[in-house]
């Protein structure tokens, strides 16, 4: 199976077809894919402790994908405590998983 990195910079929030994201990601990891969903810039909205989607990236990492978050996008916008199986992580990172540790790129 395939390694899926799907980069969120946008608040699934604020969105209509935001949610659409995560169905992807659970589809994808329920095919038995590899899945990481890395938030940055609003996208890290979405993983405050406490929201409706922060408990549904719980989930998804329960399920077995990773959700990661840049540490510099939850500083700017406040994001202080995050949803239970999310970690934080950089761009370093996310520039490392783009070119060396997925084999396919969703930007949304």
């Amino acid at each position: 199976m395939a390694r899926y990195l799907i980069v969120d910079s946008r608040d699934l929030t604020e969105y209509t077809n935001g949610r659409y994201i995560q169905k992807v990601a659970s589809k994808l990891k329920e095919d038995g894919n590899e899945v990481t969903l890395f938030l940055i810039e609003n996208g890290v909205i979405a993983a405050r402790k406490g929201g409706d989607i922060g408990k549904n990236l719980t989930d998804l990492s329960k399920r077995g994908a990773k959700v990661m978050v840049d540490d510099i996008s939850c500083k700017a916008r406040g994001v202080a405590q995050l949803a239970d199986g999310v970690t934080q992580s950089n761009v370093d990172q996310l520039a490392d998983l783009i070119t060396e540790g997925s084999d396919k790129v969703i930007w949304y």
